[in-house]
């Protein structure tokens, strides 16, 4: 007798389980067309092509700009130095060191044909720097952008979830328990 009352009731909790999960639709959500998300990898294309390029790509106006001007001013620093160090180093150290290359005076040319040097360099690797700092901030401001685009469709679309309905229907043959959500 508890052997079919053991039965009995494992039939009675297996078949609103079994309604539950013949009545369950999967689907799978179809991306939002408007949500563009930003390649990191052309980020960092389009700042090895122009510094600065990469971050306007991926939203990030300030720091793009920010990178074309710094990486901009820095070269045409480094132009205008070596415009100087020609200069120096043709019309004033050339005809002194022609005469005598160990005189005081050439000496003292080429010290300041060799700073205008020291600093047209300086302003070369600067801007390779800045640079470099523009491809990599271009592929992680991509990268952010992205996860910032995801998590904010997420938050909207879970705003448009609503809460889950039980529904319980009963007729003298069967009993159907299923759970109802709304998207």
């Amino acid at each position: 007798m508890t052997g079919s009352l053991v039965k009995l009731f494992s039939l009675t909790l297996l078949i609103p389980v079994l309604c539950l999960f013949s009545r369950v639709q999967i689907s799978i959500a179809q991306p939002n067309e408007d949500l563009r998300l930003v390649s990191p990898i052309g980020a960092v294309g389009r700042s090895a092509v122009l510094p600065g390029w990469g971050q306007f790509y991926a939203h990030k106006r300030v720091l793009g700009t920010t990178s074309f001007v710094g990486t901009s001013g820095l070269l045409i620093g480094a132009l205008i130095t070596h415009q100087s160090f020609l200069n120096v180093y043709n019309n004033e150290y050339v005809p002194v060191a022609l005469i005598d290359d160990k005189s005081p005076e050439a000496l003292f040319q080429y010290n300041r044909a060799n700073q205008r040097f020291k600093l047209r360099q300086f302003f070369l690797f600067a801007a390779v720097g800045v640079w470099a700092y523009s491809l990599i901030d271009a592929y992680v401001g991509a990268n952010l952008y992205n996860a910032e685009a995801k998590a904010n469709q997420l938050i909207d679309e879970m705003k448009h979830i609503g809460a889950l309905d039980v529904q319980l229907e009963m007729t003298p043959t069967q009993f159907q328990l299923g759970i109802v959500k709304v998207f």
